[in-house]
This record gives C-alpha cells, sequence and structure tokens, in this order.
C-alpha cells in the first residue's frame, strides 16, 4: 500500500439537510475529507436538494463498497447488516435508559462506537456493549449558525423546535407556554416540526398566539426561525439535542430538559443553559423498537418559571444568549468532528494504519 494513498472511509449514511443524521453525514464526510481522509459516500438514501458542491461531488465519485473501514452513521437500519463481517465502525445514539434489546448485540460487532454524549455511552455500556465506546459531541458549523442581534420588540416569542412525538414534549411545552404567558396578548409561540408529524399525531393549536408550521423545509439550516424568537424551549429527551446548542450558537437563552443527551450540554455549559430537571420519568415504549427503559419528563411549573424570568429579565437574558454562543462556538463546533472520528478509527483498526494522506 502506498503510505500517500490511504485506504478509504466508507461513510453509510443517510445524506438529508432537513435532518438531524442527515444533515450531521455530510459534516462528518466533508470534515474527513479536509483531514486528509479518502471518504467513500455509500448512501442509506440521499436527497440532493440543498447539498453543498463538495457534497455532490464526493457522492458523484464515490462507488459501491470495496476496500478500508466502514462508518456507520445512523439508527441500526438493516442495511448495517451488509457490513457486519466487514471492519466497521458505528455512530449512532440513543434517548432512554437503555438501548433497544438486539442493539447491543449488532453493536458488539463493531470495532469501537461513536456516541455524542456521555449519556448514551453509559446507556451503551449499561445495556451491555463492551466494545469501545468513544464520545465525540455533535454540534453547529459557527457559519450557519452565527451570534444574531435580535432587535427590540413588544412582547415575548418563544420557539420549540422539534418533531411532534412523545419523547420530544411538546404537548408540555405548550402547557408550559401558555402558564407562563396567560393573558399576556403580546406573547407568541413558534413550533417549528416536519414530516407532518403534528398532523400525523393529531396536535391541534386553538390558541391564535401559537403558530405551528408542520412542512419540511430542504434548506441549509433554519436560521430564519431561530432569528424571529427571543427565547428557545429545548424540552424533548434527545440523544444529543441539536435545536439547543443551534439555538445557544445564535444567542437564544435556551430552556431545556435536563436528562439523557441534553444533560451533557446543561453540565458543560453550566448557568449559561436556563435547565429543569424532570418532574418524572415515562416508560419510553417506541413503535419498532418496544421498551427501552425510562426517560425524563420536563417539569411544566419550572418551565414556565424560566419563561416567566426571560420576560422579566429581557437585557439579562440576552447577555447570557450572547455567551452561550461564545460557549457553543468554541465547545461544540461541528469542524472537529472529522478530524476526531479519524482519530477514533485510526486508534481501532487492526491492524491500525493511518486514513490520512501524508
Amino acid at each position: 500500500m502506498n503510505e500517500n494513498v490511504p485506504v478509504p472511509v466508507n461513510l453509510v449514511a443517510h445524506f438529508l439537510v432537513a435532518d438531524g443524521y442527515g444533515s450531521l453525514a455530510e459534516y462528518a464526510a466533508l470534515g474527513m475529507t479536509k483531514e486528509g481522509a479518502r471518504v467513500n459516500i455509500i448512501p442509506i438514501k440521499v436527497f440532493p436538494e440543498g447539498l453543498s458542491p463538495g457534497m455532490l461531488d464526493l457522492l458523484a465519485h464515490s462507488t459501491p463498497y470495496r476496500e478500508g473501514p466502514v462508518l456507520f452513521s445512523a439508527a441500526l437500519e438493516p442495511e448495517l447488516e451488509l457490513y457486519a463481517h466487514t471492519e466497521h465502525f458505528v455512530h449512532t445514539m440513543w434517548e432512554s435508559s437503555r438501548l433497544p434489546a438486539d442493539w447491543p448485540r449488532k453493536l458488539n460487532r463493531a470495532r469501537a462506537v461513536v456516541v455524542p454524549t456521555r449519556f448514551v455511552a453509559d446507556v451503551c455500556r449499561a445495556s451491555g456493549v463492551t466494545v469501545p465506546v468513544e464520545v465525540i459531541p455533535e454540534g453547529v458549523d459557527p457559519e450557519l449558525y452565527p451570534w444574531i442581534e435580535r432587535q427590540a420588540r413588544e412582547g415575548v416569542t418563544t420557539l420549540v423546535v422539534g418533531t411532534v412525538l412523545p419523547r420530544k414534549h411538546v404537548a408540555q411545552a405548550i402547557e408550559a407556554w401558555q402558564l407562563a404567558f396567560e393573558g399576556d396578548p403580546t406573547a407568541r409561540l413558534i413550533i417549528k416540526s416536519r414530516f407532518q408529524t403534528a398532523r400525523t399525531h393529531g396536535l391541534t393549536v386553538d390558541d391564535p398566539r401559537i403558530r405551528l408550521i408542520d412542512d419540511q423545509e430542504m434548506v441549509r439550516g433554519i436560521l430564519h426561525w431561530y432569528e424571529q424568537a427571543d427565547v428557545l424551549l429545548a424540552l424533548g429527551s434527545e440523544g444529543f439535542g441539536l435545536p439547543l446548542v443551534e439555538g445557544m450558537a445564535t444567542g437564544l437563552p435556551v430552556v431545556a430538559l435536563s436528562s439523557e443527551g441534553q444533560g451533557d450540554v446543561c453540565q458543560d455549559a453550566g448557568d449559561l443553559v436556563l435547565s429543569v430537571p424532570p418532574s418524572h420519568w415515562e416508560v419510553a415504549d417506541e413503535p419498532g423498537y418496544g421498551r427501552c427503559g425510562v426517560r425524563g419528563v420536563p417539569d411544566v411549573q419550572e418551565v414556565a418559571k424560566q419563561l416567566r424570568w426571560v420576560a422579566g429579565h429581557r437585557e439579562e437574558a440576552v447577555q447570557r444568549g450572547v455567551a452561550a454562543s461564545r460557549w457553543v462556538h468554541k465547545n461544540r463546533n461541528l469542524w472537529h468532528k472529522g478530524p476526531a472520528l479519524l482519530d477514533v478509527m485510526e486508534t481501532h483498526m487492526r491492524p491500525a494504519h493511518p486514513l490520512r494522506a501524508r
């Protein structure tokens, strides 16, 4: 093997700018390429709309699997079985206290597992994963999510970003918001959902101050929604919690559920996040996965209290957002992920050899 021409890294993933996994996979591919790796893309599904020219070029020059390690970046979908007998790594996440029953067996076939939070790493080990589990946080592209100076406006606009699934706790967000701003005609709530999950799960809104967006937007990032808000509610049970760091990056004060994957950011960023504890724990029973332990449910009264604080301390909330933006751009920069993924693979490959051109 020519040391100047490393074997390819085969990235198996969804590529979709409007999806968490799908958008993060693009940055992994481009980040590893910038680091000197030969990245070969094997898409599970690909939606070209919104992908960068660099990503489209990688797709155009990629081939079916031939050689080299595989990095499978997705939930453990059936496509993983195609690479079960190759040297492969799995990048995934989960949102409750136990993995689905068949995941540990599948993960233990990998050289190593990469997860975005200490929470997910602990869940993997507690569920029976015995191969190395490495933590590489997700993050934001600072150019896509810069700090925004928002103009002073009457009333407080609250934003919720996420699909209307039970673990996202949208119902609790609406309840807390209505409790905090009861009788306030200037208050507004924007719920930015997608995949028409609000319709699927029967979410109806009868408060004229609430705006529900349930359409797919095939665009790079949703900065245009964050800039309309004065505070973000991030109350879902998450493996990482991408809207939490996106909102912080733009300078929003964020009220966040401090359990599951978001607990990492709440702990690491300290009082830059308006953390709320779970009021109780619910059984996680996900369609297609079965019972997977428990997950936290946000304390509605505490969420309402934090929203009232933001409404009553507008300037202080703005300054908290400024500091939060700096913290995210320094500590959750998504361009750090590509090199970190290569570090993990080079460490755990057998025999070990470099994946970056010299």
